[in-house]
């Protein structure tokens, strides 16, 4: 991030590691970023580094996807942009739909 944001406060952030222990206890829990390129709250590349160190092994590559856009934080706000988010979103879920009849076991 270029800067401060108030009030957020970043201390103590755990929201990738809360995230990994998520999908190992969870084998059909599947994630999805979205980034625009020239994000400059939210930087595509600092979320590409999330999900690396959030899964330094690859055990869980073939459920984790990127997708980014030539947009900044609000990708809504440009049409081409808007499209494609939608249609990778949906094409996410479909893909993150279990073979039917299969359950997780915990």
């Amino acid at each position: 991030m270029f800067g401060p944001v108030n009030p957020w406060d970043r201390s103590g952030d755990k929201t990738g590691e809360n995230l990994r222990q998520a999908m190992a206890q969870n084998p059909y829990l599947n994630v999805m970023i979205q980034s625009g390129y020239y994000d400059g709250a939210c930087t595509y590349f600092d979320a590409k580094y999330s999900m690396w160190n959030m899964d330094p092994s690859g055990r869980f590559k073939n459920r984790m996807r990127f997708e980014g856009y030539r947009s900044g934080h609000m990708m809504y706000l440009r049409r081409e942009d808007l499209e494609k988010s939608n249609e990778d979103f949906r094409d996410f879920i479909l893909k993150s739909i279990p073979a039917k009849g299969v359950s997780a076991k915990y």
